[in-house]
């Protein structure tokens, strides 16, 4: 495995640092770029800085949506769970940056545009990091003309919301227009608005801001909005954040035309006194990051691309056009430079704090090997809350490799192997490696990596946990029944027949630990009520609501299989358990496939029937409901919080919703120890079988 230094922001540690962690591991559609400088926007990353080590109270203050959150987790879940999950959030490292230059060392199948050993910009929060290697979507990076200096193609990414900018205030050659704030930001918008041919004045306090302003070829400098001429400016760019109760609109909207514009650039809300707008019948525009494609994930992430006769300009063409104006010499960003620094001295720069007359660092990255750990280095100090370092080694029968280290893993499962006694957690991996950097700081002896075979090669790991996205879920599960892992598999076992049959294909000569994580059935609520229902058949109506979820969310996407798909087996095989029965048939009927709302219905070998009402909810409900009838007997599962058979509270979980995660590790790790499963375990086939049905009956 590779490691790299990263900047990163530890929230719950209240501190950044120049941190190991692992490579990136490629994606599909993307690139991974070695780079060679980035640059650092004073206004907008010095801000995170700030948020990042700011006390807890301060951070409800500036979030009060997650504390809405919190708040409604703490009344369903209990406090324990909700605990757990803040923790898992701020514990999570966060990158820093979105616009660099780097080399391509490794290309994703399918990448015609781009090359190894080629010259790129990159841009995007999230992809374009301060960070030795980044792993960054094709639409994000662009090749690098040879006219164009690394440091020059650093400032790509914030030149193309520059250009955007203009776009959105239509700005072109012989118009009027003001930038509100020269900042970086300011400055880069105003310098393009001047290759484009307008008559540029730049207000400012800052009088050093203001000479930069006056050097790149500003028209007019004012030191305040009432120092600039009023009611004659085409479109006005305000480039200086204002929140709260500001005046910024109001002082635009004083100095536009009649019929003017406004473009909000920075962080601006959008706060104006409804006369003054609509005397000038004023339009007040906002600009959305770099271009058409910033927030699509069929852009981002699937490297899908608009058609260019409906959109002209994205995010990609807006960089390519930056690059050509730097390469012609229109463009310069090397007059708003304030500091040049090397990568290792990067914590330190944000350390000092910010200067009022800072504009652009430049950050630079020397060329070293890749280095390889080895058996030595790469050892974290564990953070606050994880295992001491000096605890002596257990005899644990469970050496476990965690693959997939997101938001379930990390909130409800992780806590609970923290504590367990027979569970040494040796390694943990992500694609990006940084959630897997989180997850392993909490154990004594674990790995971060972002790549799978480094878990699937290792041979003291006996064990895995695959939680990753879905349609990875069955080439890892093979992967690691090929590498003799016993294997924990999230739900859905496989979204696909033909994954499906791939792992059929191991039922004949398996001898691993195979177990989905259908924790329901090991719930103490599931085995109570399974020893009191009567042996005759049952009708089944379990009732469960979801909050809904944008349409491009990844659960919501095609090629993940869809909500519906990713979560219904969960209730069907409670169902199966409770039955004690073989499942004969299953049947859905969708009402809106692409949000996953339907109702499924099964039939059992005993004559049991059951239903699953599957739909998304506004309201404030339960998330589920199971009632169960059968001759003389009534039962109701409410919520997993109370348990009533015919009448009668017989089982309440009074802290939390016991959904049975704790007993479905116990499980695991017994079967580990033994060989095989445990009696209330469905077999790899069974599993498979279930899938099947359920496959077949969506797409009938």
């Amino acid at each position: 495995m590779t490691v790299m230094k990263a900047l990163l922001r530890f929230p719950g540690e209240r501190k950044i640092m120049l941190a190991d962690c692992p490579i990136p591991s490629l994606k599909p559609h993307s690139v991974l770029v070695r780079t060679s400088a980035t640059v650092i926007s004073p206004g907008t990353e010095f801000n995170q800085v700030k948020q990042t080590t700011a006390s807890l109270m301060a951070k409800a203050w500036q979030r009060p949506d997650l504390v809405a959150l919190t708040l409604k987790s703490l009344r369903s879940d209990g406090a324990r769970q909700t605990f757990d999950r803040v923790q898992n959030r701020l514990g999570r490292p966060l990158p820093m940056g979105y616009c660099g230059a780097g080399v391509v060392h490794a290309v994703a199948d399918g990448i015609a545009d781009l090359a190894c050993e080629q010259r790129v910009a990159i841009g995007g929060m999230d992809y374009a990091n301060h960070a030795e290697w980044n792993v960054v979507p094709k639409n994000f990076a662009c090749p690098v003309p040879d006219e164009v200096s690394d440091q020059k193609a650093a400032f790509t990414t914030l030149y193309a919301l520059a250009l955007h900018a203009l776009r959105q205030g239509g700005t072109g050659i012989g118009d009027q227009i003001a930038v509100l704030g020269a900042g970086l930001i300011g400055q880069l918008v105003a310098q393009t608005a001047l290759a484009a041919g307008a008559r540029t004045s730049v207000i400012e306090p800052n009088l050093i801001r203001r000479k930069t302003a006056k050097t790149i070829g500003a028209t007019g400098t004012y030191h305040a909005a009432q120092d600039a001429p009023g009611d004659q400016f085409d479109t006005v760019y305000i480039c200086a954040p204002a929140q709260g109760n500001h005046t910024l609109i109001d002082d635009a909207a004083r100095l536009c035309r009649d019929r003017g514009t406004i473009v909000c650039v920075g962080d601006v809300a959008p706060h104006g006194t409804r006369d003054i707008l609509y005397v000038k019948e004023i339009d007040l525009r906002q600009v959305r990051s770099y271009g058409p494609g910033r927030y699509d994930p069929a852009y981002e992430e699937a490297g899908q691309d608009y058609p260019e006769g409906h959109v002209r300009w994205t995010v990609n063409r807006y960089m390519k056009a930056a690059l050509d104006l730097m390469a012609d010499g229109r463009l310069d960003p090397l007059p708003l430079i304030t500091h040049d620094i090397m990568f290792d001295a990067i914590a330190d720069h944000f350390t000092r704090g910010a200067d009022a007359d800072d504009l652009a660092t430049v950050v630079h990255f020397a060329h070293s090997e890749i280095v390889q750990d080895n058996e030595n280095d790469f050892r974290l100090t564990p953070s606050s809350g994880s295992l001491p370092c000096n605890e002596p080694a257990r005899d644990r029968s469970v050496s476990l490799g965690l693959i997939g280290t997101g938001n379930y893993l990390g909130g409800s499962l992780l806590p609970l192997l923290r504590k367990h006694t027979r569970i040494d957690v040796l390694a943990c991996a992500s694609q990006s490696g940084l959630s897997a950097l989180a997850a392993a700081r909490k154990f004594r002896a674990a790995k971060p990596c972002s790549d799978v075979t480094d878990i699937m090669d290792n041979f003291e790991i006996n064990s895995v946990i695959i939680a990753t996205r879905h349609d990875s879920h069955a080439t890892l599960a093979d992967a690691a029944l090929t590498a003799g892992k016993h294997v924990w598999l999230e739900k859905p076992i496989a979204i696909t027949h033909d994954d499906l049959e791939r792992l059929r294909a191991r039922t004949a000569n398996q001898k691993s630990v195979f177990m989905i994580g259908h924790n329901r059935r090991y719930a103490a609520m599931s085995q109570k009520l399974r020893k009191l229902l009567p042996g005759d058949a049952k009708q089944f109506h379990y009732r469960v609501r979801f909050k809904p979820l944008s349409l491009d969310h990844w659960l919501n996407r095609p090629d993940q299989g869809g909500r519906a798909i990713g979560e219904i087996s969960h209730f069907i095989d409670l169902m199966t358990y409770l039955s004690g029965a073989k499942i004969s048939d299953i049947a859905c009927n969708w009402r809106d496939r692409k949000r996953g709302d339907s109702i499924w219905r099964v039939l059992f070998s005993d004559g049991s029937v059951g239903e699953v009402s599957y739909l998304h909810t506004t309201r404030n409900e339960p998330k589920e409901i199971l009632e169960i009838a059968a001759q003389d007997f009534g039962a109701t599962l409410h919520d997993w919080r109370r348990l009533q058979v015919n009448g009668k509270v017989v089982m309440r979980n009074w802290r939390a919703r016991g959904k049975g995660q704790k007993n479905a590790i116990n499980a695991f790790v017994t079967a580990v120890e033994n060989g095989l499963p445990g009696p209330d375990t469905p077999s790899l086939n069974d599993e498979i079988n279930l899938m099947e049905r359920i496959l077949a009956a969506a797409n009938t």
